[in-house]
């Protein structure tokens, strides 16, 4: 296809903070499988690919993933690269980037920045940086081209390291948007990185996937509305963020 769209998925066992956390169980799965039933459901995606680092430690990645999703394995280091080749690999002409540890993201929300994306002069789109949706809610949209760009010149060890910081940090020269929201709901940590994350998702989970398994930004919006000490389980948890960031201190 011609433009092609595919999430590219980086995943893998070895997380600094909690390691093993794409497999840790949320009502009775592993939070990747979880984080992927999501990911059918994003309006116009043509294909999912898990980019797995190479290396018997994420082998249980491997076989706890679908059979209806590509996986690459590739260096666990070096991510741009790992994503670009999966790219390639794929045939995507077209990159939606979502992080692995992000069990709640909003399907709709995701689907509207590839519209925005697809809709739209640009080499990038994304869920704002600062200012909007919750930590765990980041979506990146980028073309193939400017992914390549980024591979073929980034040396800055960042910019290898994550797959983004290289486009991002040259809007003259990748052209970008982002979708804002309000109320700002920015400094909602909704994303797993440490215990106390996987203890606040598991809680939200527990509340509201039974009755609806797509549950979305304006359920957990009710839910907090009425249990406001379930956003204590993580508030001290900081969120870092790399220099150049837009909207930051550099």
């Amino acid at each position: 296809m011609k433009d092609r769209k595919v999430a590219i998925i980086q995943a893998r066992m070895t997380s600094r903070r909690l390691p093993g956390k794409v497999l840790k169980p949320l009502c009775g799965a592993p939070l990747l499988e979880r984080m992927l039933e999501r990911l059918k459901h994003i309006r116009g995606l043509d294909a999912i690919c898990l980019a797995v680092p190479e290396g018997s430690e994420h082998d249980p990645i491997v076989a706890a993933a679908p059979s209806c999703v590509g996986i690459f394995r590739g260096d666990e280091n070096n991510v741009l690269e790992r994503t670009y080749q999966a790219a390639r690999y794929m045939d995507a002409k077209i990159i939606m980037r979502i992080t692995s540890d992000c069990p709640m993201f909003d399907p709709d929300i995701s689907g509207d920045v590839l519209s925005v994306f697809c809709n739209s002069d640009v080499a990038y789109a994304r869920t704002a940086f600062t200012s909007g949706y919750p930590h765990g809610f980041d979506t990146e949209v980028l073309s193939y081209d400017a992914l390549s760009e980024a591979r073929h010149e980034a040396q800055i060890p960042d910019e290898r390291e994550h797959v983004t910081p290289f486009i991002w940090r040259r809007p003259n020269r990748f052209p970008m948007v982002e979708l804002d929201y309000r109320p700002d709901r920015r400094h909602w940590r909704l994303t797993v990185d440490t215990r106390e994350d996987y203890e606040l998702v598991s809680k939200i989970y527990d509340y509201l996937y039974p009755q609806n398994p797509l549950f979305g930004l304006s359920s957990i919006e009710e839910l907090f509305n009425a249990n406001p000490k379930l956003l204590e389980i993580n508030h001290n948890v900081g969120q870092p963020s790399l220099p150049g960031t837009p909207g930051t201190e550099t």
